[in-house]
């Protein structure tokens, strides 16, 4: 079976690409199907996560503000490929699904949840055209009413640690990129409430982004500069993870987010706010973690100053957070999506 993913590009360091790497680099290690990344807009820049050299790549090469040269492009590249299943992401994505006009079996991977997405009716045109939308939450599925058929099928995490992290370390870690839906501004906040108690305590924030510089001022504005860390993105997240107690996260919404299931993986216990869609379908309040009433930062602080208090109950909800992290592994995601292919070929 030939597989094509459809991507816009492979250079950024976040979840998405991460993700669609390393479900090819399955299926190619794995299986016998054929796999094709075809990448839709010119970039120069490396991958940021190595690709099994199996997977053949082919490039449209199209300059990012030329849109309707992407469609006419795709429609003459998708045909030479002629692929068994084609696997659409993002926007692009649900464009190039909506109007090609390929008739092949297809498959709409949502990585963000239906109401945050831009251009509604071309994911509106897309969700009817489309074999299959696959969801990562059960949330986001319901916001796909007029889909022929919608699957659940979350992500998983390829990380391995050799050993997780004892939760003694006095150090919280977040990550992702430095903009304004992950919040990080919000979560220096509610770190300025948690070291007014407990000024040993460091958090580490890694990522880049176009908000960074406003992070950096607004640390100094706190006089947090002895108690928060900016570091780069890197490949390397383990490293932070291990190296923590606690993770936090303050997202104003999510889809199913890929660090929390990292963290989870290297025994972390997880504090979050409540926002939409990712972090209740992974966090188990109480046992493997907190889930904090979204508008409410006092609580968020309390929650991260029990969990500071208590090393205990760190390691214990750390230990839950391991355990519950085996559901997520790439053997039991990636039987779902081959008994999808098998499905939709039928």
């Amino acid at each position: 079976m030939r597989i094509v993913y459809v991507i816009e590009k492979m250079s950024g360091i976040g979840g998405m690409e991460r993700i669609i790497t390393d479900k090819m680099n399955y299926l190619v290690r794995h299986t016998d199907h054929e796999v094709v990344l075809l990448l839709l807009w010119h970039d120069e820049k490396p991958f940021a996560y190595p690709l099994d050299e199996r997977v053949r790549v082919v490039r449209m090469d199209i300059p990012f503000q030329h849109k309707l040269r992407a469609l006419f492009s795709f429609r003459k590249t998708i045909r030479q490929i002629n692929p068994d299943i084609t696997i659409y992401t993002w926007v692009m994505g649900a464009f190039l699904a909506a109007f090609s006009g390929w008739k092949g079996r297809s498959i709409y991977e949502a990585h963000r949840a239906r109401p945050t997405m831009k251009h509604q009716w071309i994911v509106s045109l897309m969700e009817r055209r489309v074999d299959v939308v696959v969801a990562l939450t059960q949330q986001d599925a319901n916001g796909y009413p007029h889909a022929k058929r919608v699957v659940l099928i979350p992500n998983f995490t390829s990380l391995n640690v050799e050993k997780p992290s004892d939760c003694t370390e006095k150090r919280c870690v977040s990550i992702g990129r430095m903009i304004d839906v992950k919040n990080f501004s919000r979560l220096l906040d509610i770190w300025k409430l948690v070291s007014e108690k407990h000024s040993d305590w460091h958090l580490d924030i890694v990522g880049e982004g176009p908000e960074k510089e406003a992070l950096l001022q607004k640390i100094t504005r706190l006089n947090l500069s002895g108690n928060v860390t900016l570091h780069k993105a890197t490949k390397d997240v383990a490293q932070y993870y291990v190296n923590s107690s606690i993770y936090l996260m303050t997202s104003r919404f999510e889809g199913l987010p890929m660090v929390l299931i990292e963290a989870q993986t290297c025994g972390l216990p997880v504090v979050s706010l409540d926002c939409d869609y990712g972090p209740r379908h992974i966090i188990e309040d109480g046992v493997n973690g907190k889930l904090i009433p979204y508008n409410d930062d006092e609580a968020m602080a309390d929650a991260i100053c029990e969990l500071i208090e208590n090393q205990d109950l760190r390691q214990e909800m750390g230990n839950a957070a391991l355990k519950a992290s085996l559901r997520y592994k790439p053997e039991n995601i990636m039987n779902m999506w081959l008994e999808l292919f098998d499905e939709i070929r039928k």
